[in-house]
C-alpha cells in the first residue's frame, strides 16, 4: 500500500491552510505574553485577525476542525486576557499599530463590557450606585495609572539588538523603579548572563521576596533564562517546581520549553505531556491547555515517517 507524505513545510506555508496553522502557532506562542509585553500583544492580535481571515477564506473546502478547535482555544485567551492587552497596548501607545485591527476592536468591547459588569455589581451591592459610577469613571483622570517599567522595551531590545542593550534599559528601569519585582527580577536574568552571578543573587532575592509566592517566582525566573539562553540554569528552576507536589505542572511546562530550546523534540514531546498530565490532576485547566497546546505545535512538525 502506498503511504501518502505530509507535505513539507514550505509547500505547505503556500496555502491558505498552511497559513492558518502559521497563523495559529504565532498567536499561541505570543498568548503567554500578550498580558504583559506589548510586543506579543500587537503580535497576538495580528494573529487573530489572520486566523479569522483565513477560516473565512478557506469555508468549506477543507476539513479544519482541528484548527478550529485551536482557534477557539485562541479566542478564549483574548476574552479572558482582554482587559490586560488593552491596558498594555494603550500604556506602550501602540494604539496606531492595532488601527483597523478586528481583534482589537473585539478587545476594546469585552474589556468595556467586563468594566460596565464590575461597575452594575458594586451598585447592586448596595454602594451608592451613581456616586460610584462617577467616581470611577473618573478615577482616570484624577488619578493617572502609575507609572511602571517598561519591560516590553527590555524585551524588544533583547530580540533586536542583544543581551548587552538589553541590560543597559534593565537597568535604567530599575534605578527608575528599585521596587519593582519585575524590573529586578529582568535585570537579575540579564546580570547573569552578563557574568555577575552576585548582583543577580541579591537581585533574585528582592524579586523573590516581593512575588506573590514561590511558584511563580521559580517559573517565571525559569522563562525569562530561556529567553537569555541561561538553559541550565532555566532547566534548574523546572527541577525545583518538579520537586513541589504542588507545582509539578508548571515545573514540567517550564522542562519542556527547556528541551525544546535545545532541539531535544523527544524529550520536550515527554515533558509537555507530563504536564499536561500533572495539570490535570492538579484541576489547573489553564495549564493543561497551554501543556496540550505546547504538545500539538511540536506533534504538528514532525515529517510523516512511514513504517517500512
Amino acid at each position: 500500500m502506498k503511504l501518502e507524505r505530509r507535505p513539507s513545510i514550505e509547500t505547505t506555508a503556500q496555502t491558505p491552510l498552511g497559513r492558518l496553522r502559521a497563523a495559529l502557532d504565532d498567536a499561541e506562542r505570543m498568548a503567554v505574553g500578550a498580558s504583559v509585553s506589548a510586543d506579543d500583544a500587537v503580535s497576538f492580535l495580528r494573529a487573530c485577525d489572520a486566523i479569522d481571515r483565513l477560516i473565512d477564506e478557506i469555508g468549506a473546502a477543507a476539513d479544519i476542525r482541528p484548527e478550529m478547535n485551536r482557534a477557539d482555544y485562541v479566542r478564549e485567551r483574548l476574552r479572558t486576557n482582554a482587559e490586560a492587552i488593552a491596558r498594555v497596548v494603550q500604556r506602550a501607545g501602540r494604539l496606531d499599530e492595532v488601527a483597523g485591527s478586528r481583534a482589537w476592536e473585539q478587545v476594546r468591547t469585552i474589556a468595556a463590557t467586563m468594566r460596565a459588569r464590575r461597575l452594575r455589581r458594586l451598585a447592586i451591592a448596595g454602594v451608592g450606585a451613581l456616586a460610584l459610577i462617577m467616581t470611577l469613571t473618573l478615577l482616570p483622570i484624577i488619578l493617572p495609572d502609575e507609572p511602571a517599567p517598561d519591560i516590553g522595551a527590555i524585551s524588544r531590545l533583547l530580540a533586536n539588538e542583544g543581551a548587552a542593550a538589553a541590560l543597559d534599559r534593565a537597568r535604567a528601569e530599575y534605578e527608575r523603579f528599585p521596587d519593582d519585582p519585575e524590573a529586578a527580577l529582568w535585570r537579575g536574568v540579564l546580570e547573569l548572563r552578563a557574568g555577575d552571578p552576585a548582583t543577580a543573587e541579591a537581585l533574585f532575592a528582592q524579586a523573590r521576596q516581593r512575588a506573590a509566592d514561590e511558584v511563580g517566582f521559580l517559573f517565571e525566573r525559569g522563562n525569562l533564562l530561556i529567553q537569555v539562553g541561561l538553559l541550565d540554569a532555566a532547566e534548574a528552576d523546572a527541577a525545583a517546581l518538579i520537586a513541589r507536589p504542588d507545582a509539578q505542572a508548571e515545573g514540567y511546562l517550564l522542562l519542556g520549553s527547556v528541551r525544546e530550546a535545545r532541539g531535544d523534540r523527544a524529550g520536550a514531546i515527554d515533558a509537555f505531556q507530563q504536564a499536561a498530565d500533572r495539570a490535570a490532576a492538579a484541576d489547573k485547566p489553564h495549564l493543561e491547555v497551554i501543556a496540550k497546546t505546547r504538545l500539538g505545535m511540536i506533534l504538528q512538525s514532525f515529517p510523516l515517517t512511514p513504517n517500512p
